[in-house]
């Protein structure tokens, strides 16, 4: 029995050498890559300018701020590319302002003082206490040479990719609100209490022998203060979108702390009962054309606020 199990083994080896002669050993494959020379390739240094816009977007915005649930997209500033980094940093409104409102533009170039972006990244409670921006880790500023970085961008006229400064934008006056008053100040027209069927885009109700009453509309500007507003004319229309015969008011500038400008509306110019549509005329004095609103292509919830009726 050992003898079989013997001459079974040793033939089965002899088998296994006889096939492992056989086979031919297959060349290897080509490598591509074996005659590239690493050594003679130089070592490119890093160029890039860690003041320049395109510095700040990878070591700072990009890594930083444009975090999952933050300037990724979600809300302005956009630090998600370099370009909508820019656009919504230079000379870009702000939203949210410190407590003495005082800040016009995230970034202005020259100035970091006036830049809000600045202003985030140093002061540790800007409105509320540890809002230093970012706020990955809360309350604790970016490195300081960092800071640096961004305060010199903007010094240096906050330039974009290439290598060009913003002019800062002149923008139309706007009109926050209006209201309409009693000679004597003491009753809101324009209030809720005086419009019809209490629905604030309805016209107002002048109470009947009026004689006349005073309009103000509250006109902001991103350059020209108030003073220096020009036209300031009410026009008033019985249609809503032609004011080809519209009866017209001057407004008179007055001065102080809440300075404004006022329109006299002399209400015997009007037929009682008949709905008059307003509209404002301004000028910043930067613009070719009058700034209006309502416009003719505003909604008509706008043009309906803006009317009026003296009640017979």
């Amino acid at each position: 029995m050992k003898k079989s199990v013997s001459f079974f083994l040793t033939f089965f080896v002899v088998i296994l050498v006889v096939i492992s002669a056989c086979v031919k050993d297959e060349p290897e494959p080509e490598n591509p890559y074996d005659d590239i020379d690493y050594g003679q390739i130089p070592v490119v240094n890093d160029t890039v300018n860690p003041t320049s816009l395109l510095g700040l977007h990878r070591n700072i915005f990009s890594v930083r701020c444009a975090v999952p649930g933050c300037h990724d997209g979600h809300f302005e500033p956009d630090f998600r590319t370099v370009q909508s980094t820019y656009s919504t940093l230079v000379y870009s409104p702000v939203i949210k302002n410190n407590e003495q409102n005082e800040l016009s533009f995230r970034v202005v170039p020259g100035n970091p003082a006036m830049s809000v972006l600045h202003e985030r990244i140093t002061n540790c409670c800007f409105v509320n206490e540890d809002d230093r921006m970012p706020q990955d880790n809360i309350g604790v500023p970016l490195q300081q040479n960092l800071i640096d970085n961004i305060t010199t961008w903007i010094q240096n006229g906050a330039k974009n990719e290439n290598g060009e400064s913003e002019t800062r934008p002149d923008l139309e006056p706007v009109f926050p609100y209006y209201y309409a008053a009693s000679v004597n100040l003491l009753d809101n027209y324009s209030s809720l209490s005086y419009r019809e069927d209490s629905l604030f885009y309805n016209p107002f109700r002048v109470p009947p022998g009026t004689a006349s009453f005073y309009f103000v509309a509250e006109v902001e500007d991103d350059i020209t203060p108030i003073a220096g507003m020009q036209i300031n004319k009410l026009l008033l229309s019985t249609t809503k979108d032609n004011f080809s015969s519209a009866v017209e008011f001057t407004g008179v500038f007055i001065p102080g702390d809440d300075a404004i400008w006022l329109i006299t509306v002399n209400t015997s110019l009007l037929t009682p009962g008949q709905i008059y549509y307003m509209r404002y005329y301004v000028n910043d004095g930067h613009h070719s054309q009058n700034t209006e609103f309502p416009k003719t292509d505003s909604q008509d919830l706008f043009k309906t606020y803006w009317s009026f009726f003296v009640q017979p």
